[in-house]
């Protein structure tokens, strides 16, 4: 019932505008308070859609705490410290990192928690998973307190709406979500179509202008990283960035995944999960206006193997059943193998210039 209901709204959006950006299709398919994607209970995991990788391995979480740790020593310990979790999935992550570093009790007399989530499902299994320590949660980046801040944001950019443009016959055009038969008001059914660009978003004008190239923006990403970048320059700290992507934004990124399993972006609305490869690009661009550090961009497998991921492996696997140690064995592969998430996703850090180089990523 609730895909007729959203499919409703969206044939009723698109009549009454000639068509939709795919930016307002993806917000209305994903963030919907009724019929969105993440109103749904707990998408993330085994049984959800897609899985992270703080749920196939507590050492991703474990390692991501001691970076954490080591931000906070070279900010000279500061005695209150600001840690902040972009779409922070079922809470797992958050719980490792707080897990592994409990040991540390003067970083944990310093931290102020805040979570920023919109599902409220998600919100919900938060809350019990981290029972336990004193957290805030936010729908939003905004008003955050004004003293040195770590940004974990793994998974989290991916899943932010994005508009497409094409240079097609001398102009620009936008790529859009319409109807197959306008004439039948039967009809439900979506197709892509193009329309043409009357505001022309800065960033195509950087663009060479190649027929039938696409290239995608997101005002999202735009949005969040100049808040990331104002913060962090007036407060210190430093942000890292974990998610698929690449160094660009040409070509159609857009997939749709549903049961572990690819499906058509235009069916299934509300129900499947709709991201694109981030454009650490453009992350990158954002951030430079503000005078901050941007790191190179590195795989997943390098940074993690750089942490000491082998070593914990090892460590972990002295003292586990002889049963489980063919999971461990995988769960190290599927981190860091080439072949698997290792090289297809990737890490970027950002932090102010007047703190030390970010482990993992500069040294």
């Amino acid at each position: 019932m609730e895909k007729i209901n959203l499919n409703k709204l969206i044939k009723e959006a698109i009549l009454k505008k000639k068509g939709i950006s795919l930016s307002e299709y993806m917000k209305m398919c994903m963030t919907h308070p009724k019929y969105g994607y993440y109103t749904k209970q707990y998408p993330i995991g085994f049984k959800g859609d897609f899985i992270t990788s703080p749920e196939i391995s507590q050492m991703f979480g474990e390692l991501i705490g001691l970076w954490v740790v080591q931000a906070w020593m070279d900010h000279n310990k500061p005695p209150e410290f600001s840690l902040v979790e972009l779409g922070p999935g079922n809470g797992t992550l958050m719980e490792d990192i707080l897990r592994a570093t409990k040991s540390i009790l003067e970083f944990h007399k310093a931290l102020k928690i805040t979570l920023i989530e919109i599902s409220p499902s998600l919100q919900k299994l938060q809350k019990q998973v981290l029972k336990d320590y004193p957290i805030n949660w936010k729908k939003n980046l905004s008003n955050l307190p004004n003293i040195p801040t770590i940004i974990i944001a793994n998974e989290f950019f991916d899943a932010l709406p994005i508009r497409q443009f094409v240079f097609k016959k001398n102009k620009w055009m936008e790529i859009i979500v319409s109807l197959k038969d306008y004439n039948n008001t039967k009809s439900n059914e979506f197709c892509f179509g193009l329309k043409k660009v009357t505001n022309l978003p800065q960033e195509l004008n950087s663009f060479k202008q190649k027929e039938n190239q696409i290239y995608e923006i997101s005002s999202e990403i735009k949005k969040n990283i100049v808040f990331i970048s104002k913060h962090l320059k007036k407060n210190l700290g430093a942000c890292l960035i974990i998610d698929y992507g690449k160094n660009n934004n040409i070509g159609n990124t857009l997939q749709s995944v549903k049961n572990h399993k690819y499906s058509d972006p235009l069916e299934y609305q509300g129900e499947s999960d709709l991201s694109s490869l981030v454009n650490f690009e453009a992350i990158k661009n954002y951030s430079k206006e503000y005078n901050l550090v941007v790191t190179k961009l590195i795989n997943q497998g390098d940074f993690l193997k750089s942490l000491g991921i082998k070593e914990r492996f090892i460590a972990l696997s002295k003292n586990m059943e002889k049963e489980k140690i063919d999971t461990h064995v995988a769960s190290l592969k599927r981190l860091i193998d080439y072949n698997q998430m290792g090289k297809l996703f990737k890490v970027l850090g950002i932090r102010n210039k007047k703190t030390s180089p970010l482990i993992g990523l500069e040294i």
